[in-house]
């Protein structure tokens, strides 16, 4: 079969499943997918988010962490590129001291709602 063809018949079936996906977003997930897989070792692991920002060129992924404590819960949560390995910020909470840490790049944040709305640049076209 020709390489064409093939491009073709590939970006048909990708067109047909995801229609509103370009390649680089199903390429960013299946890499997500992969390094959620990769992590799930880590009991803690309890989630991820990928989006592929056009404007970035870039594949960021979003891994949550969450457990438990004799004094409380807590959660992580990194935002990192996947394709460079480069982590960007992160932001870790405990339900006995509350806030103990956000950041991205050079900016921090005070609250959860500071990191979402730091983050939204990132994971948001």
């Amino acid at each position: 079969m020709s390489t064409f063809l093939e491009i073709l018949l590939l970006s048909a079936t990708i067109t047909a499943a995801a229609p509103n996906m370009t390649l680089n977003q199903l390429s960013c997930e299946r890499m997500a997918a992969q390094a959620f897989r990769r992590a799930l070792h880590d009991e803690d692991i309890v989630n991820y988010r990928a989006h592929y920002n056009a404007s970035l060129n870039k594949c960021l992924y979003a891994e949550t962490y969450m457990y438990t404590t004799p004094v409380g819960n807590n959660t992580w949560v990194y935002l990192s590129d996947l394709q460079v390995n480069r982590i960007y910020g992160g932001f870790y909470k405990s339900t006995n001291i509350g806030l103990f840490y956000c950041s991205v790049e050079d900016k921090e944040c005070h609250s959860e709602a500071e990191w979402n709305q730091l983050v939204k640049a990132y994971m948001e076209d």
